[in-house]
Order: structure tokens, then sequence, then C-alpha cells
């Protein structure tokens, strides 16, 4: 059952400080990593506890900033990095003294070490020193004191530019997190609730064009260029739960970039637009959803692979139906590209 939040309890202000361990090393580049990432985070929070804020999500949840630096373990190909940005974390379960929450992220970060034809060679992942920086993750938190918590979980995060310039192909961090946060005042008490208005529509659909630009690389006859990527984006879901949807559809997309990629490697043009199969699942939190889909390419050109990827996305939903957002498309560790989304959600 869904509840909203009548007595308001006085918003908490939380400083933590998280050890992240990855859990695997990468080896898609030369030299490959013989050991994980580890990385230090730095977090300042707060728990958004009113009616307006409940509205909003139709739950409990943190926002707040990070600073994040992480030793990739390979000097010579990967280097290390710095970033910071934002997150949001709604709270999947709520007790007086612990809860379990989902965080989402976005912001930028420098990675020391980047492709260099000449000098680094074998890094693929970043090419360029400052890149997007997205992730998700799930952690519990478990109050030890008047002012501290322990926290514990898993957080997973991927670093790419977008496609900006090439190579592009990414790294994921996976990673097992532990750590102490401050926290001011008491540990929430479980609020009072009253229940939030329900709804009986089981279906939705939604229609989102999509854009993106991404950048082919320079040759001996040409120069570095971008190219413009255009698309359309139709879903349909049946919601299981408020809050849980299983959905699908399908994407058209005329992708200039993949044009041009394609008379690079054949010496002509040929047809180049793609019809995609999506299907997945999607985490509804009041007016935001977190929306994962596996896709195949069912129209493409003859012989292209891979003929799948998977997609995730970041929407926020008005009361209207308008739907705004972004999405990133990748084929494993492989960030084909971000894009911005812009519809109706029915």
């Amino acid at each position: 059952m869904a509840f909203g939040q009548a007595n308001e309890v006085a918003d908490e202000r939380e400083v933590g400080i998280n050890y992240l361990m990855g859990l695997y090393a990468s080896t898609r580049i030369v030299p490959s990593s013989t050991q994980a990432p580890v990385g230090v985070e730095v977090r300042y929070s707060r728990m958004h506890t009113s009616q307006q804020s409940w509205e909003q999500c139709h739950c409990l949840y943190r926002s707040g900033v990070f600073l994040n630096a992480y030793s990739f373990r390979n000097p010579v190909a990967l280097g290390q990095s710095i970033g910071a940005g934002l997150f949001f974390e709604p709270l999947l379960i709520h007790r007086a003294r612990w809860d379990i929450a989902f965080r989402a992220l976005a912001g930028i970060t420098y990675v020391s070490r980047s492709h260099d034809a000449v000098t680094n060679p074998g890094n693929r992942a970043f090419g360029t020193p400052i890149n997007g920086l997205i992730g998700t993750g799930l952690y519990g938190r478990y109050a030890i004191g008047p002012h501290w918590k322990i926290v514990a979980g898993f957080d997973y995060k991927h670093i790419s530019n977008a496609g900006v310039r090439l190579p592009n192909e990414g790294l994921n961090i996976p990673s097992a997190t532990v750590g102490l946060t401050y926290y001011t005042g008491k540990t929430i008490p479980i609020p009072h609730y009253t229940p939030a208005s329900k709804t009986s529509k089981r279906w939705m659909f939604r229609g989102l064009a999509l854009a993106s630009v991404k950048v082919l690389e320079a040759t001996d006859q040409e120069p570095e260029r971008g190219f413009p990527i255009w698309g359309l984006n139709l879903i349909g879901g049946y919601h299981l739960t408020q809050a849980h949807v299983l959905s699908g559809g399908v994407e058209l997309l005329d992708d200039q970039y993949f044009k041009e990629q394609i008379l690079r490697w054949t010496g002509h043009y040929q047809p180049y637009r793609q019809l995609t199969l999506l299907a997945g699942y999607e985490f509804w939190q009041g007016h935001f959803a977190f929306t994962a889909h596996m896709g195949w390419n069912v129209v493409r050109p003859y012989g292209y692979k891979p003929a799948t990827y998977q997609k995730y996305g970041l929407l926020y939903r008005f009361t209207n139906g308008f739907t705004t957002g972004v999405a990133v498309k990748a084929y494993g560790e492989n960030t084909k590209n971000f894009q911005a989304l812009l519809g109706m959600t029915l």
C-alpha cells in the first residue's frame, strides 16, 4: 500500500565517507589491469520528509552531493580519477534505526590517463580527460549511536564521454562498499502516514522523441566531425504494483553517425536506419521512473553486429503526463551514446 506523510518530521542532514572495493579488474585495455579499482567517496545529503516532497516521490528520500576518487590500480593505462555530482536516494524500507535505499547519481569526473595514439594507445576506455559519471547503488544504514550510522551495500558506476570523442568504450566499476555516516538529530521515527491517492490504472503508454550527437574519429582523409542522432521511442507497460512496471516497445532510429561510419567501412552508402524491439523493467517512484531495457535490432544493416544492446533511463513525469529525461545506450562496457528525451506518458 502507498502512503503519504501527514505529520512532518524535521529533515536530517548527513555527512558520510565510504570505501569502495571493485569487484573485478578491467581486462579490455593494454596493459590489462591485474587488480580491481578501489575508491573513496564523501557525501552530504538531506532527508526529505515533507508532504510536498512525498508528492514528488511517494516515498521518503535523500538527495545530496558527492565527491569521489578512484585508483584504477593501472597507472600506465588508466591512472586515477576524481569526480563530483548529485544523487537521488529513495528509501525502499524504513525503520526507526535502519533503512535500505536505492541511489541514482550523475556527475562529471576527471581521469588522469586518457587515450593518446602515441603515449597511451591501449586505453580504449577514455577518449578525453573529462567524462560523464552515472551510477546506481543499493545501501543499508544502521544507527549505532545518537549521531552515527554504519553504511554497507553495492555500488555501480559507469564512466564515459558519451561519444564526444573516440575511442569511448567507457569503464564500469561495480563495487562493494562500507562506510560511516554522521547525522544530525535523532534517528527518524516511523512517521504517521495518511493514505495517498490510489490509481486503478494498470496500463501505461509512453512516446518519447530522442536526440543525441556522436563524434566520428578523424582519419588521414577526414577531420573529426559530430553527427546528429534522432529517433522515436514508443513503450507500453503493465503495472505489477504502483512502483514496479514490466514494459516493452519499439525504437526507430535515424543515426547519421552510423550512416557515415558505414560509408568508411564499405566505401558506399547503404540502408542505415534501425528498428529495435525493447523489453524490460521500470521502477516508478512518484514522478520519477528508472528504466532498464534490453534491445534487439531487428532492422539493421546486413551483417552488422552486435544485434543487441542495453538501454537505461531516468525520466521525470509532470502531472499532465509531459515527460523528459536522459538515457544511455550501451553494449556491455561499451557506451554507445547518451540521449535527451522528451514526450508524453499516458
